[in-house]
């Protein structure tokens, strides 16, 4: 599960850093199991260029936290750069953006006031009674949407894998047609081919028929003009002469 693991990226005030790292805390479990990986620019080391850095990370996130409070949304730097990256990529299907709020303030009419938050009905972590409820209701809230992302990153690849294998069938299939006939060895050749790319019988004979489509095609057309050779040789004769030499106007006859 570990190479499918979404990357979450976590936008927060320095202000709120305390209920920051009680919210990674409550994260840890999931991070352990490969579920989620955590980027926060507390992460970036002595002499690293911080924006660069941060506006990256921003770019590869698959799940961005934007954890709102007061001294959020009055940041130029987390609502200029932050949010209106996190938006943009939410917009273009490209990373799911889950406001967290942590304090209550009047959020509702910003960029992302369209979008579900957590914990429970946006209720601010610090309007819980309990507040570890409220971290809880937030790390099930991640987990959720992380396994979704999950199952939908692991069928991509399924589907990725199953391309590529009908791709290098068609490939090897493609080189032994290349004489128009696939022999007993090379069908045999093939058979293992198939079985070792995990194809089914379907799948395989698919393939072969759209290769030898062409081919077969050929044949038959070449059936045909001998056929119409033969006839005129019969009725005038051999060889033929002039303009009644039927060949001259279709394409590859003259290879008779």
């Amino acid at each position: 599960m570990a190479e499918v693991s979404p990357k979450i990226f976590i936008s927060y005030s320095h202000n709120d850093e305390p209920l920051k790292n009680e919210l990674i805390k409550h994260l840890s479990i999931l991070k352990r199991q490969g579920v989620i990986s955590i980027w926060q620019d507390r992460e970036i080391s002595p002499g690293i260029e911080w924006d660069k850095q941060i506006k990256d990370n921003l770019q590869t996130a698959d799940i961005i936290l934007l954890l709102v409070s007061s001294d959020f949304i009055s940041s130029e730097y987390c609502n200029g750069v932050e949010v209106k990256t996190a938006i943009e990529r939410h917009n273009a299907g490209d990373a799911r953006v889950i406001p967290v709020i942590l304090r209550n303030v009047f959020w509702q009419l910003d960029h992302f006031a369209k979008l579900q938050a957590l914990p429970t009905n946006a209720t601010p972590v610090k309007s819980w009674t309990n507040q570890d409820d409220a971290f809880t209701d937030i790390a099930q809230g991640i987990r959720d949407v992380a396994k979704e992302l999950i199952t939908k990153r692991q069928q991509e690849q399924k589907l990725a894998d199953k391309e590529a294998a009908l791709a290098q069938y068609r490939q090897k299939v493609a080189e032994f047609a290349a004489d128009g006939e696939i022999s007993q060895i090379e069908a045999y050749i093939l058979q293992e081919e198939q079985q070792r790319l995990g194809l089914t019988d379907q799948e395989a004979d698919t393939i072969r028929a759209q290769v030898l489509e062409p081919y077969g095609r050929y044949k038959e057309n070449l059936d045909k003009y001998r056929q119409i050779f033969t006839q005129w040789v019969e009725e005038q004769g051999y060889p033929l002469k002039g303009q009644n030499y039927p060949f001259r106007q279709h394409g590859n006859l003259h290879y008779l």
